[in-house]
């Protein structure tokens, strides 16, 4: 059999089939280029930035510093005889979010003796509080000072072991309503020692005659107006210059008093005791030592044995008239 082709057909049977062959190769190009693209860039991790807005940070106590506002150094309290100190507990206080985030009214302070701790009753002899002290004064854009104050009784126990400790907390910083506090301590303070007596200024026998002898006692108290045990000595006087009246008791409008004539007990009631058998007021210091010991004193509500009392008799002799003055010197030596 006779096949018989075309041939111009066959030319364009061939230019057909080189047309698709190029377009498969195209295609295939393009769609092998495309996935090898893809296939390139592996994501394995990513990076994130995170982010907070800090409203609110602590107050920072840096510093306290208790002063009682006399030449005494600083963290040392003198105190004074039968009476208060007034010292203050200063914090110097940094805030980053500024000095009008430390609230004011929220200081407060105790001073207390560290070996009997901050924590318990208020006591006038180791232990102070001022749980509203309100008192602030800005130092620069982010610090303050604030201050608590303390009326320090005499008695306040004498140590070196005294410490403050203040406390603080900030307003809440900007939009936040968490309220940060910060408390720091002081370095050791010193209460010093105090050795001091207290009296009347006056005692008063009343009228009495030549001859005549006070009858009951005359009592007169003595107090401790100190922070320590004391031992009371007596000496005295006629008149109130001791030169011309060391050789008596009483200096008179007419006439004197001799020694011998003024004559105590102390401690208890002698009422029942005669005058020969109290004791002479003499004008030395050496042999006027009582032997009666004065506490420190240790309630707050009331006194106790910080307060004690000496007994009282006079004796007139002839040749005297007027009014009649003596000095009697109440001494203090330290007991303990």
């Amino acid at each position: 059999m006779r096949i018989t082709i075309n041939r111009k057909a066959l030319a364009r049977g061939i230019q057909g089939i080189l047309l698709l062959s190029a377009l498969s190769i195209i295609f295939f190009s393009i769609f092998f280029d495309s996935v090898s693209v893809i296939g390139a860039t592996n994501i394995t991790n990513t990076t994130v930035i995170a982010r907070v807005n800090i409203t609110n940070t602590h107050p920072n106590i840096t510093s306290v510093i208790v002063d009682d506002d006399t030449k005494a150094p600083a963290n040392t309290i003198d105190l004074v005889a039968n009476s208060v100190q007034v010292i203050t507990c200063n914090a110097t206080i940094f805030d980053t979010n500024g000095a009008g985030d430390i609230d004011p009214n929220s200081s407060n302070a105790t001073l207390f003796l560290w070996s009997l701790g901050s924590d318990g009753q208020t006591d006038n002899n180791f232990r102070y509080r001022n749980e509203s002290c309100g008192e602030c004064i800005t130092m620069t854009a982010t610090t303050v000072n604030c201050g608590c104050r303390f009326a320090v009784q005499y008695y306040a126990n004498y140590s070196s072991e005294w410490l403050c400790n203040f406390s603080i907390h900030d307003m809440g910083g900007t939009g936040n309503t968490v309220n940060l506090s910060d408390s720091e301590s002081s370095l050791n303070v010193t209460v010093t020692r105090l050795l001091a007596i207290n009296t009347s200024s006056l005692l008063d026998y009343g009228n009495l005659s030549v001859t005549q002898t006070t009858g009951t006692p005359v009592p007169f108290n003595v107090s401790n107006g100190g922070n320590t045990n004391l031992n009371l000595t007596l000496r005295g006087y006629g008149g109130t210059d001791e030169d011309s009246g060391i050789n008596n008791t009483m200096a008179c409008e007419f006439g004197n008093i001799s020694i011998g004539n003024q004559r105590y007990m102390p401690g208890i009631d002698y009422s029942g005791v005669d005058f020969d058998s109290m004791r002479n007021l003499s004008n030395q210091t050496s042999k006027g030592f009582t032997n009666l010991t004065i506490m420190q004193r240790e309630n707050d509500t009331q006194h106790d044995d910080d307060v004690n009392t000496t007994y009282w008799r006079l004796r007139i002799p002839t040749g005297v008239g007027g009014i009649c003055n003596g000095t009697i010197i109440f001494g203090a030596i330290q007991a303990d």
